[in-house]
């Protein structure tokens, strides 16, 4: 670790051991590239200005004495392009046309975008001669509420970045606005990008009458519905199941209670189902006070405008909850369940406290039994068909003689287009006869930067193949501007799961490409592929056709959280051209590389479970992940979240290799402002220098805090082993501004019930003390006051026997790290004995969590 703080400098290396690493070490391995091959990629035309990023201005999330600019940013070899997000029209574009290579335009952080000139961006619909422009989107609310998670990041790494601005606000010049559910779609490449309108009518939500699952269902918004009570809706024995769906436009507003029975948590008799940030709850009493039982699932479960099926049962013994025909979880309660008397209530609290939970619901259903879960996943399947009656007591369908009124748009145009000062670019489309709810129109206009490159597209043809498959015709893609191989599924010989077998785990899939071009350059090229063998530890390594690394990167982005794409790899890559035929082969690594399980760093999706920021993970080998970064603090406010070990089981007879736990949590740097806030990360800037699987290695430049005050740049790395996970990284901050010194420089730990029975410390001779923690060490409480580490770098630290006492069924090892050096110098006095401090988190009942933080100096009290 560096720092440096009015001319001085902090450097952090540290090496660490099931888990963590601030590693000062680059690896430097053999190449499996042969001497005639490195001339041969020497030769290719990819270019060092051939890179891009993807990143806010500022930030994605704020205090709330802050405000957010809003401001994105595309920056590329070649140009930059900002979009405002409080106002679209508002954006700027202009060429960068220094000699930056891919990490000297990191190092530059934001300073090649502040020369971009005025560009006008419209997107725009004629209805009935009517004009409504795009003036906003959805992030353009939450912007100075705490965030710009309406923005989804989907794809960001070395070539491509693929950013979807959710819920733009057409409005025309009178001030009438437009419902409509509409997206607008940016992927840019390195000399060009698409802009893509994605527009649909959209439901004038009200309470009242509205579709549901099957026929009609009940919708609300404004205000609650309210079903008085019924004695078949009460049973000591029961099944509760409903279906719900929460529109597109409400998912930021999705908290608190689906439907509730019987006043509220501490009433004898309640029942019902309640949302929170996308997490669903079973809820209910038995006893009065203090005896409610909440079953929750996983986070951010919800998926907007999906129906979800809710389902609660109490067979006398025990509460158990499904979703979507999925058992959530159980809970014995073994207790006579007294039926309550008082109403049901649809989003809201049955007692009429809180606020509305807008959402549309359908088919209430009680049942005098604990119906079984394969009633309930057929059900689930058959919204529309009950294929066992018996038990049922009371239904509730919401069928009603009142309409469901849909408005419907006819002959409708519309237009997209960008014009500035040196570029302008425009395209638009009539869409003839009815357009309706439900149907979503595209229209992309592809922004060429550099020459018109794709121009060059026009003779040139792109196809993949593998032995035993078929697979659909490569096509250029104007929405993603490139050749797109879409590849929903492979046959393969071999079969990835925790018990595959030594030879499965070192197989590849190896999809062939043949690019037939008539001249010399590149072409871009995305494989999606979907149900990789194995998602978590996905790499692909783009070969000539005898299966030789070339050297070319591939970017790494993948996904498995969005349900209705299921887990998929997107690679994006350059493809050299040469006249007439050029063959690679596309190898994707799983479990190993070679005889020695694979590493990867890839940048990892959130659609589908929240925040919608940037994510990275690491993995070795293809079981799990090994160690996550939050670098957008768009889910927490940490960098580090997932630690994990590699290669364990959950005992002898547990699964080979499965996920794992090493305990929760971590941080950068974390000191506060003058109003006592974290300072967060600011204008962070991500470069994908190698995603693996030998070694992989990503740096990371930016600020932290709202006015810049520190300068931050990071690499982080990981490489493939057979023991241990490692992750080795090294952060250096430059102090520009006074700032409180109080906080850490580095965290390890931070995981919620964690038990740590001992503390162990030492440096290069080896132990210095080992500590056994006692019972009862509380929350804030310093286990270990901040002391100077004595003796030789590499100094350490761990926390051996560390464990959840009640975390989930699976292997389980403990976090332990290596500081191989660590400098600070301010005030004139250089500083080379790391000073750290023990404190307690959150334990687990009566036992003790501690946790390690990196501490500046005793004697430096300000930066």
């Amino acid at each position: 670790m560096k720092i440096n703080s009015n001319s001085g400098r902090i450097t952090l290396l540290a090496l660490g051991v099931t888990g963590y690493f601030l590693g000062g070490f680059i690896f430097v391995g053999s190449s499996q590239t042969s001497e005639a091959q490195a001339e041969e990629v020497k030769a290719l035309p990819i270019t060092t200005k051939d890179y891009s990023f993807g990143y806010w201005k500022d930030s994605m999330s704020k205090h709330a004495h802050q405000k957010l600019s809003g401001l994105l940013h595309i920056e590329t070899g070649h140009y930059g392009l900002e979009l405002d997000m409080k106002n679209l029209p508002k954006a700027k574009f202009g060429l960068l046309d220094d000699d930056l290579d891919y990490a000297g335009a990191l190092a530059a952080n934001g300073k090649r975008m502040e020369g971009l000139g005025a560009t006008d961006l419209k997107i725009e619909l004629n209805k009935g001669g009517k004009v409504y422009r795009a003036v906003s989107c959805a992030s353009s609310k939450t912007a100075n509420k705490g965030g710009l998670a309406s923005t989804a990041l989907w794809e960001s790494a070395r070539y491509a970045q693929n950013f979807e601005i959710q819920g733009l606000n057409f409005k025309a010049d009178d001030g009438e606005q437009l419902s409509t559910l509409s997206n607008l779609h940016v992927v840019a490449w390195p000399d060009s990008f698409s802009v893509t309108a994605e527009v649909e009518p959209a439901v004038d939500y009200k309470t009242g009458t509205e579709m549901g699952v099957n026929g009609k269902g009940i919708c609300v918004v404004e205000k609650p519905v309210s079903i008085p009570h019924l004695p078949e809706m009460e049973h000591q024995k029961f099944t509760l199941e409903t279906w719900v769906k929460v529109p597109q436009k409400y998912y930021q507003k999705s908290k608190g209670w689906i439907l509730c029975k019987n006043g509220h948590e501490m009433v004898d008799g309640n029942f019902g189902f309640q949302l929170s940030r996308g997490t669903f709850y079973g809820i209910m009493n038995i006893g009065g006070k203090g005896k409610v039982v909440k079953l929750r699932s996983h986070h951010h479960a919800l998926v907007a405008d999906k129906w979800h099926h809710l389902a609660l049962t109490y067979d006398g013994t025990t509460l158990s909850f499904y979703l979507d025909g999925a058992p959530i979880g159980t809970q014995k309660i073994a207790v006579p369940r007294v039926p309550g008397k008082n109403n049901l209530m649809i989003g809201k609290r049955a007692d009429g406290h809180g606020a509305v939970s807008p959402l549309v619901m359908d088919q209430i259903r009680v049942w005098n039994r604990s119906l079984t879960r394969n009633e309930l996943i057929q059900h689930t399947r058959k919204p529309a068909v009950i294929p066992n009656r018996a038990g049922l007591t009371y239904v509730n369908d919401f069928e009603t003689k009142e309409p469901v009124h849909r408005q419907t748009w006819e002959n409708a145009t519309l237009s997209v287009s960008l014009k500035g000062k040196d570029k302008q670019w425009s395209k638009q489309q009539k869409f003839p006869g009815k357009w309706t709810v439900g149907k979503t129109n595209k229209l992309s206009v592809v922004c060429d930067v550099v020459n018109q490159k794709r121009q060059s597209y026009k003779n040139t043809k792109v196809a993949v193949a593998m032995p035993k498959n078929k697979f659909a015709e490569v096509k250029y893609d104007e929405h993603f501007n490139a050749f797109v191989s879409n590849i929903p599924k492979i046959k393969r010989s071999f079969r990835l799961n925790p018990n595959s077998t030594l030879k499965d785990q070192k197989n590849y899939d190896d999809i062939e490409i043949t690019v037939d071009s008539d001249k010399v350059g590149t072409v871009p090229f995305l494989l999606d592929l979907r149900a990789p063998a194995s998602i978590t530890g996905v790499c692909p390594i783009l070969c000539d056709e005898n299966g030789e690394p070339t050297g070319i990167s591939v970017q790494l982005s993948k996904n498995w959280h969005y349900t209705k794409m299921g887990a998929y790899l997107r690679a994006y890559t350059l493809l050299p051209t040469v006249k007439g035929q050029k063959k690679y082969k596309l190898r994707i690594a799983y479990g190993f590389y070679g005889q020695v399980p694979a590493a990867s760093h890839s940048q990892l999706s959130l659609v589908g479970y929240g925040g919608n920021g940037r994510w990275d993970q690491l993995a070795i080998g293809s079981w799990g992940e090994t160690y996550c970064m939050d670098l957008d603090f768009s889910l927490v406010d940490v960098v580090v979240t997932d630690v994990r070990m590699l290669m364990s089981r959950n005992g002898l007879k547990g699964q080979k290799w499965d996920w794992t736990d090493a305990g929760w949590g971590g941080d950068w740097l974390n000191v506060k402002d003058n109003k006592g806030e974290k300072h967060l990360l600011n204008g962070v800037k991500t470069a994908y220098i190698a995603h693996g699987p030998c070694l992989s290695e990503v740096k990371y430049d930016g600020y932290y805090g709202a006015q810049r005050e520190i300068d931050f740049a990071s690499t982080v790395r990981t490489l493939r082993t057979d023991d241990y996970a490692r992750t080795f990284t090294t952060i250096k901050y430059k102090f520009d501004k006074a700032v409180n010194a109080d906080g850490c420089l580095f965290k390890m730990g931070r995981s919620n019930h964690y038990v740590t029975p001992k503390v162990a410390y030492g440096n290069v001779d080896g132990l210095i003390k080992e500590h056994k923690v006692p019972d009862g060490v509380k929350l804030g409480a310093k286990f270990i006051p901040s002391m100077e580490m004595t003796g030789s770098a590499p100094h350490w630290v761990s926390f051996p026997g560390a464990n959840h006492p009640e975390g989930r069924d699976w292997g389980s090892g403990y976090r332990s790290m290596v500081i191989r050096s660590y400098k600070v110098t301010s005030g004139g006095k250089v500083y080379t004995q790391p000073t750290v401090e023990f404190p307690a988190f959150r334990p687990k009942g009566a036992k003790s969590n501690i946790d390690f933080l990196i501490k500046a100096p005793a004697a430096v009290k300000v930066f």
